[in-house]
């Protein structure tokens, strides 16, 4: 009887326990992540506006190519157009400064003019982005281009045969990492 008394008041009515919260003490490493895949399409239906530099309708990819410091003012009008039986929603005008003239090219005939491989299927990419699109419609800007570069693809188990160009343009990253210098593992910038 001494015990059970004892254990009836021994007790603690009404006691809040904190809230227990589980954390994991194990520290994740890259075999604990899971791949993840996505696939990258763009979609032809996407409301793109209709781009027009120095008043010449020019494609999306005349952007990559154009030197920002040599563009005086843009203009945009949301207003929908339609252009060769395509439609854009909304218009951007881009005009360059006075002094600055854009050598517009189209991607095949850079292609033409400069590599000599010319039978062959070809990627582009620009400044590591792969460029989609009929490349006769491709405009880049040739005087802000920095390097062009030819690697040729074949996968005989596939049956795969094209060349990959890359293009890099003069933009500030590009042109410092062009004069970096690497020797055994440690890099030095050339001086200019």
């Amino acid at each position: 009887m001494v015990f059970f008394t004892l254990n009836s008041y021994g007790q603690i009515k009404n006691l809040k326990v904190p809230l227990v919260v589980g954390t994991n003490t194990q520290n994740t490493s890259q075999n604990d992540t899971v791949l993840k895949v996505f696939y990258v399409n763009l979609d032809m239906s996407e409301k793109s506006p209709a781009y027009y530099l120095n008043g010449q309708f020019v494609n999306e990819t005349t952007l990559k190519t154009l030197n920002p410091n040599a563009i005086d003012n843009i203009r945009v009008e949301k207003q929908e157009i339609e252009v060769e039986t395509q439609k854009y929603y909304g218009q951007i005008f881009i005009n360059t400064k006075g002094d600055y003239r854009p050598i517009l090219i189209s991607l095949s005939d850079l292609k033409s003019k400069y590599i000599n491989l010319k039978n062959t299927p070809t990627i582009f990419m620009i400044d590591n982005e792969i460029i989609n699109g009929d490349y006769d419609k491709c405009i880049v800007d040739e005087n802000y281009l920095l390097r062009i570069s030819i690697e040729k693809v074949e996968n005989r188990k596939e049956k795969l045969h094209f060349n990959l160009i890359q293009i890099l343009t003069k933009s500030e990253e590009n042109i410092k990492k062009s004069k970096e210098i690497r020797i055994r593992g440690s890099q030095f910038n050339q001086p200019e």
